[in-house]
């Protein structure tokens, strides 16, 4: 999106009285500014109100991206995660669920084109920002939660697949998956955005286990030949390096 189509959006999307804030972020493992953020005041935007201002942008022949963020929402998220309460919520399109900390993902990696005079956002940047790179209780209660949420994930695993349950097994293990990338993003001190993408990011950061994105799927092709074995040969080796990381990290 080229900026003058950027700043004829902005334009048109700030003269909704219920907005707060417009900001450009990225998702999935693509931190570049690829969508657009809708920080508002709940129950003051209606979605007829915002279809007919993206109706007045059809000239514009690039694709408009955006997503709705109630303004309160994202305080108490943040509020939580900096407190080191961790929550996941179901939503559509995320089947591992939306970690509250992808709020402060958002707004610490998101670029403010127009926010209200009284600058909410702009508050929400600093106070993200304020406990340094990667606010450390909210590293601690990442890296507990989820190693405890991939042990589960994997007990629950490996007993289903040992009656046959593969398609329950390979859902399991997914969710330890993108347990273990919570907590190798946590090691790194990287905010994570979205699951989307996170095997890979992960497994580009100095902190992860060796070849990690080659791992993860050589697990879920061992489980479509319906073989467990070797899938959880793999998986045990995974949650041994992992378990490695973390008493480092603990240790330093």
């Amino acid at each position: 999106m080229n900026e003058v189509n950027r700043e004829k959006i902005v334009s048109e999307l700030k003269s909704i009285p219920a907005l707060k804030g417009i900001v450009a972020y990225g998702g999935g493992d693509n931190i570049t500014e690829s969508a657009i953020l809708l920080y508002h005041v709940a129950g003051g935007l209606s979605n007829q109100e915002l279809e007919h201002v993206v109706h007045r942008l059809d000239d514009i022949e690039v694709p408009i991206h955006y997503k709705l963020r109630e303004i309160d929402s994202v305080v108490h998220a943040i509020s939580d995660c900096l407190d080191g309460k961790i929550t996941i919520k179901y939503e559509s399109g995320h089947p591992f669920g939306v970690v509250n900390s992808s709020y402060a993902a958002e707004i610490h990696y998101g670029r403010i084109l127009w926010e209200a005079p009284d600058q909410l956002v702009t508050a929400l940047k600093g106070k993200v920002s304020a406990q340094g790179e990667y606010p450390e209780r909210l590293r601690q209660a990442t890296i507990a939660y989820f190693m405890e949420e991939a042990t589960l994930a994997l007990e629950n695993g490996h007993s289903a697949a040992i009656q046959g349950g593969i398609h329950y097994a390979s859902g399991s293990f997914f969710q330890a998956a993108c347990s273990w990338v919570q907590v190798i993003h946590a090691l790194n001190r990287q905010l994570l955005l979205s699951e989307k993408g996170g095997v890979k990011r992960a497994n580009q950061l100095p902190i992860s286990p060796k070849q990690f994105r080659v791992r993860v799927n050589q697990v879920y092709r061992y489980f479509a030949a319906n073989n467990p074995t070797l899938a959880y040969c793999e998986i045990d080796m995974l949650e041994q390096e992992m378990a490695v990381l973390v008493r480092t990290y603990a240790e330093a």
